[in-house]
């Protein structure tokens, strides 16, 4: 590493991709291994500056060369809009039920129950927004739009717009609306502080994109507000206040200081030196539909939540060494009370900018 002419740390070295990362680095792929790493140098004003392409690119190009019939696994997944329907019914049957609770199950139950569901609601926003359901791209819009009904927040469009920026300019400062903001870095420090952005982290993560890189809202983000109003105010009105309430206390404690909302943090916050995306590989992927299989993900885009798993028994040589996540209540205290992490633990790239700027 060397300093730049800012000041910053600047590291011209490679990501190690494949299993030569565990013999060059000494890293294990046992569990301790993601938080036994963290202590490496780094300049905490500022993300760790990396000259090299994504990683994903690459390894995209060299599974594809050598297991062409991965392939197979491209395309859209009808299943996942018969499962957006259930979901969706059963959270309005919740709602219905536990709006007349006492306040401690009504509390406990939004946070047990209500937020798994709204947190699987977003899961396959996510699929939608990458049009993996139907062939049509307007149907998973719509189906997207059908989702926000079970959160009562109209969230999907406008997260799909976000959500491709993260995909096409991943790690690009100023362009990837997953990167923290330079306020976060200077001002997010100490567990308490930590602690407080979790708590408040679904505002983070919804307004953050819209001071990066504000986009205009198209027809589909208006329509999907006025439906999510038009729904609310039905609850409101038919069910109750208490019933829409625990609706949106079950959306908010999804993205919030809840174990399956760690995926938020562990996805590419660079636990290990210059490894910039990390799997979970664990129970909480059967409730957060596959959100784990992150790196795949990534690598493929184009493959559904579903088939995500099989990325890796095809061409189990590209991720067998890679360290992994298995307990994401750990990785959550991890990052509160590690001094090490914080928001300035990100990998950037300073190559390509000015390229993806023009694009």
């Amino acid at each position: 590493m060397y300093l730049n002419s800012k000041g910053l740390l600047e590291d011209p070295n490679p990501p190690e991709l494949l299993k030569e990362q565990e013999k060059k680095n000494g890293h294990s792929v046992h569990r301790e291994s993601v938080f036994s790493n963290t202590k490496f140098e780094k300049n905490t004003t500022y993300f760790h500056i990396m000259g090299h392409d994504e990683p994903h690119a690459i390894r995209r190009r060299q599974i594809l060369q050598k297991h062409p019939e991965i392939k197979v696994l491209f395309g859209p997944d009808l299943m996942s809009a018969w499962l957006g329907v259930c979901i969706v019914l059963g959270q309005f049957w919740c709602l219905n039920f536990f709006a007349t609770t006492n306040w401690l199950l009504y509390l406990i139950s939004s946070y047990c129950i209500g937020a798994i569901l709204s947190h699987a609601l977003h899961a396959l926003m996510h699929d939608f927004t990458h049009y993996l359901c139907f062939e049509s791209m307007q149907y998973n819009k719509l189906m997207a739009i059908f989702l926000n009904f079970g959160q009562g927040v109209p969230s999907a469009i406008t997260f799909g717009r976000y959500h491709a920026d993260h995909h096409t300019f991943m790690n690009l400062p100023d362009l990837d609306p997953d990167l923290p903001s330079q306020w976060e870095i200077d001002h997010i420090k100490g567990p308490l502080r930590k602690f407080l952005f979790m708590l408040f982290l679904p505002l983070f993560y919804s307004l953050r994109p819209m001071f990066i890189r504000p986009l205009i809202p198209n027809s589909y983000e208006i329509l999907n507000l006025v439906s999510i109003i038009i729904s609310n105010s039905l609850i409101y009105i038919y069910i109750g206040p208490s019933a829409l309430g625990w609706l949106l206390l079950s959306t908010y404690f999804g993205l919030s200081v809840h174990p399956l909302a760690a995926h938020l943090i562990t996805e590419h916050y660079e636990f290990i030196n210059r490894l910039e995306t990390y799997n979970y590989l664990g129970i909480a992927n059967f409730l957060i539909l596959n959100l784990g299989y992150h790196t795949e993900h990534h690598d493929f885009p184009n493959i559904p939540w579903s088939r995500l798993p099989l990325v890796s028994k095809i061409a189990p040589e590209f991720y067998d060494s890679l360290p992994y996540h298995t307990n994401y209540t750990l990785a959550i205290l991890a990052y509160i009370f590690d001094g090490q992490m914080g928001p300035f633990s990100r990998i950037v790239r300073k190559e390509l900018q000015i390229k993806a700027k023009i694009k």
